[in-house]
């Protein structure tokens, strides 16, 4: 009775065996082998969502900006060798971004390109996204833009000039309303009405997909493709 009792309390103070750490072990491994694929893919959906929202963001601190300073702002976007409508490329400190906020200064001196010694901002390339869309069907249905939607190859915006041609850009005046302008003559060009510059713009991941969409009044909207219901929602 005595030696089983001490048998029993050696084991208890002993603490796992091997076998049970093997278990253990096996377990973690399962578990483990379920998780990291729903974390990876849990994170590249929410650098998508982020990457959304952050374009979203960029444009309206370009509007933001034109209001508060009376000048017009520009919004460039496009893949590696977009450009300006004088060919200038779209980047910042030598480097191409998808997105660029140019301040062009007041209207009056205005001339839509990127030039030495004007004010940019550019938003860095995000890894594992891209302009474009890989699930949706259509536009969102509040998309002003008369650009067209997905063609091949594609910078991702619906924005057009005031004769329905794709351009890689929008316009913000001082008032905050976005404005065409067809970039004719390597400047400005053409500018179409107060608010008839509205679009917008299309991101993926490969298998999700976000819109970033541009009223004509100036406000912003973020949308994402239902594949279940085949809609955009917000």
């Amino acid at each position: 009775m005595g030696l089983r009792s001490e048998h029993r309390r050696s084991r208890a103070r002993g603490g796992m065996t091997l076998v049970e750490v093997a278990v253990a072990v096996a377990i973690l491994g399962v578990l483990a082998a379920i998780a990291v694929p729903n974390i990876t893919e849990w994170s590249r959906h929410q650098r998508l969502k982020d990457g959304a929202r952050s374009i979203g963001d960029v444009i309206l601190l370009a509007r933001t900006q034109a209001i508060r300073t009376g000048r017009r702002h520009i919004v460039f976007f496009g893949r590696p060798g977009s450009t300006d409508p004088g060919g200038n490329p779209v980047e910042a400190n030598g480097a191409w971004v998808p997105l660029l906020v140019l301040n062009d200064g007041n209207p009056g001196a205005s001339n839509c390109l990127i030039e030495g010694g004007e004010k940019i901002e550019g938003l860095r390339p995000i890894d594992g996204l891209d302009w474009g869309v890989s699930e949706a069907s259509g536009p969102v249905a509040t998309d002003a833009g008369s650009g067209p939607f997905a063609p091949s190859p594609w910078d991702g915006g619906t924005f057009a000039d005031s004769g329905g041609s794709a351009v890689n850009w929008l316009m913000f005046g001082p008032d905050g309303l976005p404005v065409t302008f067809d970039g004719a003559g390597g400047d400005c060009g053409v500018l179409g009405p107060a608010g008839g510059g509205g679009g917008a713009l299309y991101l993926t991941d490969g298998e999700r997909d976000y819109a970033i969409v541009l009223s004509p009044i100036g406000s912003v909207r973020v949308h994402l493709w239902n594949p279940a219901t085949g809609a955009w929602s917000s």
